[in-house]
């Protein structure tokens, strides 16, 4: 008679598949975005009441406390020898690059688990706007100015008002940053759906 075989259950078991952890950066991912877009659309809202919020006017973009204080430390680390105005406005262009690549890299691990048109469109808009931000970031190290889009290529100042550029960009990202996540919304949706259909009805699809 064949000896039983032992089972050693204090060896750890496999290591996650890979569908396992491109879901879990997918998921944490987008949960990143939520909070990066609500700071957009916070900051939207107060420019869009001016001088009724209380905070500041329609000519400074709002951050909140903690966002400015990491801008601050963050233009500080990277650019010691440089003045605050520089400091500042590197911090945020890098840290807005980092952002969105950590969107763009959480819609791309999305994809890959759920192989929707929906969310390979929401790749396709933040993968534009991450073009966007590395053109911001660039010109801002190269120029000393961020030229892109949504500064209207360095002109929005010129063009108009000092509100009129803070608006035109405000508004530029607060849309940039909310298209996606009705695609990458929708095809989540419909996966799941999908899932939790019985056998029998998904077989004749």
């Amino acid at each position: 008679m064949a000896a039983e075989r032992v089972f050693d259950t204090s060896t750890p078991g496999p290591m996650l598949d890979l569908v396992t952890v491109m879901a879990a950066i997918a998921g944490v991912g987008l949960a990143f975005q939520v909070g990066h877009f609500a700071e957009h659309a916070l900051q939207f809202a107060v420019w869009i009441l001016g001088d009724y919020s209380n905070i500041c006017g329609r000519d400074t973009p709002w951050m909140s406390s903690w966002v400015t204080e990491m801008v601050r430390q963050a233009g500080t680390m990277m650019f010691p020898a440089a003045d605050a105005r520089r400091q500042m406005m590197m911090g945020m262009e890098v840290l807005h690059l980092i952002g969105n690549g950590i969107f763009l890299i959480s819609l791309g691990c999305l994809y890959h688990s759920v192989r929707s048109k929906w969310v390979r469109w929401a790749f396709y808009i933040e993968g534009f706007h991450l073009y966007e931000h590395l053109m911001l970031t660039l010109t801002a190290y190269f120029v000393g100015k961020p030229i892109g889009l949504s500064t209207l290529f360095g002109g929005s100042d010129i063009i108009g008002s000092r509100e009129f550029a803070v608006g035109y960009r405000v508004t530029w990202h607060f849309a940039m940053n909310l298209l996606p996540m009705p695609f990458a919304m929708i095809g989540l949706i419909e996966h799941m759906g999908r899932k939790a259909r019985p056998a029998h009805e998904t077989s004749y699809l």
